[in-house]
């Protein structure tokens, strides 16, 4: 038998071991309704039925994840039909639980979400600060009371701190339970399309780049102010965020700037940002945008140590030296037993020798005579030492 499936090309396969159920309702399909083999459409899929030619039963056949969900649906066996039966007999219609995991996949894949970012949530947001800890709270609370929502969140703070973290963890946690239209955008990317668009060779008009961010349920806005402060910038923003709160679609920022002007000007702000003292967010993206901002977003500030620095970093950093400072471990050969000479040893533990880093102290047991036994191995010689204790 062939199966056809709309936008997929055609191969033969063998349903009746794959799919006993689909097999089945396509061959009652196949004789009660399509006497003339026509194309018969189920559920808006389209399904041609043909005898396989020679050719066809010895060819190969194609992935299953070509057009068949992956066999893991408990309900239709990983097949994406279901058998009901009708006062008029039998009918495939599609599963249920298969379309919702595949929609679920796809409004992931449409809110392009970037993939260091993909698996970031509630759960692992790491707290430093109690300021972190508020705006995980507060995050929190956001999905929680969705779509009773009024406002956007404006995520205000130095670099490293989990802004962009918990601003994609709401975003995946709303898509995932709350079905939410959402989408990602970093402010520099989004402005480096739109000028490439322009060019005779892009792929992409204005608007095509544009309508997707206007129309979103949700639109998470990383490293707002980042673009540089030109009049286009600034229109640019302007025509999407205005858009989006006349409509009233939900927008969540982020920022590394300070939202005034005398708080750009403070060192003590700035150290805390790990720089000099800058521009504020306000004469980044101009007072109307920053003024319409305020308006449809809450103001969220969050401090805590850089994590890529001070953690991260410093995590890499003692991984390294302490690799660098443990001693060589010893050869994969056994050490050799000072009574009887066997080398059938048993290693029963190893430390580091303390008074040298490049030795290690094996305690043995001899399989032969049971005696017990310490080998010091050296690492710069290769060779076991065996110590009178």
């Amino acid at each position: 038998m062939s199966l056809r499936v709309r936008g997929v090309p055609e191969w033969d396969l063998d349903f009746g071991r794959l799919a006993p159920a689909l097999y089945d309702t396509v061959e009652k399909l196949a004789t009660t309704k399509c006497q003339r083999r026509t194309v018969q459409t189920v559920s808006r899929t389209s399904i041609h039925l043909s005898r396989p030619s020679a050719q066809a039963k010895t060819s190969a056949a194609p992935p299953m994840g070509c057009y068949l969900l992956a066999m893991s649906c408990e309900t239709c066996g990983g097949t994406g039909w279901l058998v009901v039966r009708e006062t008029y007999g039998e009918t495939a219609k599609p599963c249920p639980d298969c379309r919702g995991m595949e929609k679920l996949k796809r409004r992931l894949r449409e809110a392009a979400i970037p993939a260091r970012y993909a698996d970031r949530g509630f759960d692992v947001f790491s707290i430093h600060h109690p300021k972190q800890e508020q705006a995980l709270r507060r995050a929190i609370r956001f999905v929680e009371s969705y779509p009773s929502v009024e406002r956007g969140l404006l995520f205000v703070g130095p670099c490293g701190v989990g802004k962009t973290h918990l601003a994609v963890a709401i975003l995946r946690t709303l898509i995932e339970q709350k079905h939410v239209k959402g989408r990602f955008v970093d402010e520099s990317e989004l402005l480096r399309r739109l000028q490439y668009s322009y060019g005779p060779d892009s792929p992409d008009t204005e608007r095509e780049v544009m309508i997707p961010l206007m129309e979103a349920d949700l639109v998470v806005w990383d490293d707002l102010g980042t673009g540089r402060p030109t009049e286009w910038v600034r229109e640019t923003i302007r025509i999407v965020l205005n858009h989006r709160y006349t409509e009233g679609r939900l927008t969540i920022l982020t920022t590394n700037y300070p939202l005034k002007t005398a708080d750009a000007q403070s060192e003590d702000l700035w150290k805390g940002y790990g720089t000099k003292p800058g521009m504020s967010l306000t004469e980044r993206i101009g007072i109307r945008v920053y003024s319409r901002i305020l308006e449809m977003a809450e103001v969220v500030e969050v401090k805590g140590p850089d994590a890529r620095v001070h953690i991260l970093k410093a995590g890499q950093d003692f991984q390294r030296d302490l690799a660098a400072a443990a001693p060589a471990s010893p050869p994969a050969s056994s050490p050799t037993c000072p009574d009887c000479g066997s080398r059938d040893v048993t290693v029963l533990d190893r430390m580091p020798y303390r008074r040298s880093k490049t030795k290690t102290d094996c305690f043995c047991e001899c399989r032969g005579c049971r005696r017990q036994f310490t080998a010091r191995f050296d690492a710069t010689r290769g060779k076991f030492e065996y110590p009178k204790i």
